[in-house]
């Protein structure tokens, strides 16, 4: 009896024995699985952490690429507007000279009358007080004359000047466009990688296949404008249009009409850019009036020019007479239709001047009292008015002038879609601290082979990374847009209508969108040519 006990007793210990090594071997398990799960959890932190690093620098280089372009397009905005009131400021000294030559033939004209009046006077003996009075006025007359064409003769040579320095200052406004609308683009390549270095401590960088889509980017925004040329070629016409339009909008209302009238007495004046090169200006007083005879049906016709004067702004020499520069006018004596929301008029050339009766004739023959010279508001050098400047492409944005037509109907095809900077950031995994490029997780080594070697190869906790190319990616759009604020501007535009871009208006701003799938399609493309099969990216088609 007492050895079937102890057999069983035996028994017993074997059993728990052998339980405890299955424990062990389960506990062996759970701690490889948490091991495993450990790492793999270290593995995914440090790839989302890393591919949010990514992401966000190549965001942040593609909206500083897209910004830097919003900025060069403002700038050049700026530089043509500062075009366009620099030659509202050479109208404004046209029209102020054009009008002291007008105030003096009419100081002139009035002295001239004043004392033939007198004569008549002084031939009576009643009347001889009078005409004695009369030459008084004459003499005063005589010393405003002298002091209104000094003054003329003084604003002559300062306007000369004047504009000789504002042609010097377009023109160089103009080649300054010039180069920062083509050269500003291709700044984009040094500004990427040095924000891609900055937000990813030097590890990432932007390779051939990186550049190669931002090159699309710096083309895209080089091709979005265009080089308008000022000249009357057929060609180049409606660009110089479209400039003089903007600048013939843009003048004081002195300069675009200088009218008035009392009764039969009228007057007409203003000034006009000719040939997009030259303003000239005309002012002209003229008297008309017709009365019948009644019974005998005779008409008295009169028709006296009291004033008249005009001045021109021309490059040094003057080239042609004042009466082929003036006449006849605008647009070959059609005028200018202004078609603009704020201002949807017609003028007249020289607002009415050439067509004011008799005084219109004498203008074009004696534009100045003191001779043919003094007409001209000289430019020496440079030539003066419209330069050739810097727009966005006409597929891309209308006229900035209303015409009664849609943005279709103008060959515009894509309203508010400036160029796209696209940025492809790669960073090599072996840069990217992951199981696989710690140090201690394991070794490699084989298991020993030796028979009579007992030990053991270290466990091998590192998963390979497996990657599109041995690299981590991300890719980042940025787009440049305009939108000027309606809520400053609530008065400029029409509720229904919108405001198009150009580079009139310094509203050019960027935003963060979504890569476009041509772009998507082509980074696949890249990664294909270089022998890697890229996994197909998503995008939406539109």
């Amino acid at each position: 009896m007492f050895t079937a006990r102890a057999v069983n007793r035996l028994r017993v210990v074997a059993c728990a024995s052998r339980m405890r090594g299955q424990a062990l071997v389960l506990g062996m398990i759970a701690l490889l699985v948490l091991c495993i799960g450990v790492i793999v959890l270290f593995n995914t932190g440090q790839a989302v952490n890393k591919k949010v690093q990514l992401v966000n620098a190549a965001d942040a280089a593609a909206y500083s690429a897209a910004v830097q372009q919003a900025r060069a397009y403002n700038l050049v905005a700026y530089m043509n507007r500062a075009e366009v009131a620099n030659e509202v400021a050479v109208a404004q000294f046209v029209s102020w000279y054009s009008w002291m030559n007008f105030a003096l033939r009419g100081t002139d004209n009035f002295k001239d009358a004043v004392q033939a009046i007198a004569i008549l006077f002084d031939f009576s003996i009643v009347g001889a007080e009078i005409g004695a009075a009369l030459q008084e006025v004459v003499t005063v007359l005589n010393e405003v004359k002298t002091a209104v064409q000094e003054m003329r003769d003084v604003m002559q040579h300062v306007f000369s000047v004047a504009t000789t320095a504002i042609a010097i200052l377009n023109d160089a406004y103009s080649k300054a466009s010039r180069l920062i609308t083509v050269g500003e683009a291709w700044e984009a390549q040094k500004i990427v990688p040095d924000i891609i270095a900055k937000n990813t401590d030097g590890k990432a960088q932007l390779d051939w296949r990186g550049r190669t889509i931002l090159l699309k980017g710096i083309q895209e925004a080089i091709t979005y404008t265009r080089r308008y040329h000022i000249s009357t070629r057929s060609a180049d016409r409606d660009g110089a249009e479209r400039f003089a339009n903007v600048v013939m909008e843009a003048r004081d209302g002195f300069s675009k009409q200088r009218n008035g009238s009392i009764g039969p007495i009228k007057k007409r004046g203003g000034t006009d850019l000719i040939d997009y090169k030259n303003w000239v200006g005309i002012d002209t007083l003229n008297v008309r009036f017709k009365w019948l005879c009644g019974f005998w049906g005779c008409v008295i016709n009169i028709n006296v020019p009291l004033a008249w004067g005009g001045g021109a702004a021309v490059k040094n020499p003057p080239q042609e007479s004042f009466r082929s520069l003036a006449s006849p006018g605008y647009h070959s004596g059609s005028g200018w239709n202004a078609g603009y929301e704020t201002d949807n008029r017609h003028y007249d050339p020289y607002s009415g001047a050439l067509r004011n009766n008799a005084a219109s004739s004498l203008v074009l023959s004696s534009p100045a009292m003191g001779g043919s010279d003094k007409v001209w508001i000289k430019t020496y050098g440079t030539a003066p008015g419209l330069q050739d400047y810097d727009d966005i492409d006409p597929n891309k944005a209308t006229v900035p002038y209303l015409n009664g037509k849609s943005a279709a109907d103008n060959g515009v095809e894509a309203n508010d879609v400036g160029p796209i900077f696209t940025v492809l950031v790669e960073q090599p995994m072996n840069t990217v601290h992951t199981s696989d490029n710690l140090d201690g997780l394991g070794s490699t080594d084989a298991p020993a082979t030796s028979a009579s070697s007992n030990a053991l190869a270290k466990p091998n906790f590192k998963v390979p990374d497996k990657t599109l190319a041995d690299q981590m990616t991300a890719v980042g759009s940025a787009q440049v847009y305009f939108s000027r604020p309606r809520s400053l501007f609530a008065n400029l535009v029409s509720p229904g209508k919108r405001e198009l871009g150009s580079l009139f208006s310094p509203y050019w701003q960027a935003r963060l969108v979504d890569t476009p799938c041509s772009v998507r399609h082509g980074i696949e493309v890249l990664y294909a040519g270089s022998g890697v099969t890229p996994v197909p990216l998503p995008c939406l088609l539109h």
